[in-house]
């Protein structure tokens, strides 16, 4: 480890597409927490008397109701894809990322599942994999845990910058600028943790070699003396190369993809705004209000002594008008314009959430239902593309602990997102199809499969099938003694 004098304040610097798309993963980020308030209009604002306008304001916010179609759209989306394990075909050494991927004790699964549900968000986020700066790992130490490389993945929010660099025909990273979280103690006071942020730098030295470089600023932004150099011990055949990858709704490059949920949680605020002015409206408007019309030559003062204790409604009580007084209450009409606000965007949601899902192009409801595998949807384009990212990353790991490059590795996620039921006419067609040598039997196997009947190999099904002893049906009983010949024995 190297260390080296500097401020590097201008690490903090936020590539232009970063700041571009801020604001939009934030709106995401607060429609999936609920956390709405600070996007309702201050009624109170205009008001005369201050402290009126800010009691009305928080009856304003109270009234208002998170619907959060947002939050369950993310959970119907990353279940789709998670109700069948990902398909993982990994060396025996890298075993140890199956319950332990990223230091912390959190299983190469779940964190694809973590990963899944960012993407399915913002549409953004990244995968480093990272090795200790010494050789590789003895046996004892890799059994241990203590010296293997590990897969962090970081939010779209904290990859701040990077460069791209023209090599050859292809553009390629060259730098990467990860924002963290750094703890700290103060001297003197080892029971009082502080939290500072930390910039890690990816890049290519003048040599060739890839390193990291790690810039602090205390809680309070002060930047740290001393920059940290690290060179992991990647493998030769890995120089030069940084085990990062993006990962997007769209395609895996340095590019931002849109937020996929951006829409919902537009609508979603829409929402909660309609719903706050239907409940302020509902109050307000809705309230009866007394008009009282004193009689004639009753002044305020002669009101005041006919009436003590001022006007109450309920029938135990009388009230003196004077002569030719009297009184009414007064009630608004109903009005459902904030109502039907409500529901239209409820309708709009419904569609947003179902194109995530199902296939883009236009088609009739039966053909949705055959079809039903949502190939061209937003869905499962972000499965492929995490699944790539995994593989990828995979991949490096294997290597840096010194398997061949083209070592077989790969992590595929479910991308059968619905069961497809099969009814007994179906299998009845299947069954015709096979037996008139149109279909082979594994395809039947795939269908069933699909349905969620079994979840049985081709290979499963036919050892059990020869396996199974013979049906009494398919017995052919035969009556009468053997013949001699056939007793017989050669």
């Amino acid at each position: 480890m190297l260390t080296a004098n500097g401020q590097g304040s201008g690490v903090k610097t936020k590539h232009r597409e970063w700041l571009h798309y801020a604001p939009k993963w934030q709106k995401v980020r607060h429609a999936l927490a609920g956390d709405l308030v600070g996007y309702l209009r201050n009624v109170g604002l205009n008001e005369p008397d201050k402290a009126y306008g800010e009691a009305r304001q928080a009856e304003y916010e109270a009234g208002g109701i998170v619907y959060n179609f947002t939050r369950r759209t993310l959970s119907g989306m990353v279940g789709s894809v998670m109700r069948k394990e990902p398909e993982i075909n990994i060396p025996k050494e890298l075993e140890y990322l199956l319950k332990n991927a990223d230091g912390s004790g959190v299983g190469l699964i779940q964190h694809a599942q973590d990963t899944l549900m960012e993407i399915d968000s913002v549409g953004r986020g990244g995968l480093l994999v990272d090795a200790p700066e010494t050789g590789a790992a003895t046996a004892a130490e890799q059994n241990a845990g203590l010296l293997n490389p590990t897969i962090a993945f970081y939010t779209t929010e904290n990859i701040v910058n990077w460069r791209l660099t023209r090599v050859g025909s292809v553009n390629r990273v060259t730098m990467v600028v990860l924002r963290e979280t750094w703890e700290y103690n103060e001297p003197g006071n080892e029971f009082e943790t502080k939290y500072g942020e930390q910039y890690r730098v990816l890049d290519i030295d003048t040599d060739g070699n890839y390193r990291q470089r790690l810039f602090r600023f205390d809680a309070e932004g002060v930047a740290q003396e001393d920059v940290v150099e690290i060179y992991p011990d990647l493998g030769e055949s890995l120089r030069g190369v940084i085990p990062f990858t993006f990962i997007g709704a769209t395609n895996n490059d340095a590019t931002i993809d849109d937020a996929p949920l951006l829409p919902l949680a537009e609508l979603n605020i829409g929402h909660y705004r309609n719903s706050a002015d239907n409940e302020e409206s509902s109050f307000v408007v809705g309230q009866p209000t007394l008009f009282i019309y004193p009689g004639e030559n009753l002044t305020p003062q002669a009101f005041k002594e006919a009436n003590p204790n001022g006007i109450k409604f309920g029938s135990r009580r009388g009230h003196n008008l004077g002569y030719g007084g009297s009184a009414q209450l007064i009630q608004a009409g109903e009005n459902n314009l904030a109502r039907q606000n409500m529901l239209d965007k409820e309708q709009q949601a419904i569609q947003i959430g179902a194109q995530l899902i199902t296939p883009t192009q236009q088609i009739t409801a039966q053909s949705a239902r055959i079809q039903r595998g949502a190939d061209t949807s937003v869905m499962a384009t972000i499965a492929r593309n995490v699944s790539q990212a995994y593989t990828d990353a995979l991949r490096w790991v294997a290597v840096m602990l010194g398997k061949p490059e083209d070592t077989e590795v790969e992590f595929r996620l479910n991308m059968d997102f619905f069961l497809e039921p099969m009814t007994a006419q179906d299998r009845a067609a299947w069954m015709a199809d096979i037996n008139a040598g149109l279909l082979p039997a594994t395809a039947y196997y795939a269908a069933l499969r699909k349905a969620g009947v079994t979840d049985w190999t081709d290979a499963d099904i036919k050892d059990a099938i020869e396996d199974a002893p013979l049906p009494l049906g398919a017995v052919t009983q035969v009556a009468g003694e053997i013949p001699q010949a056939a007793q017989q024995q050669e």
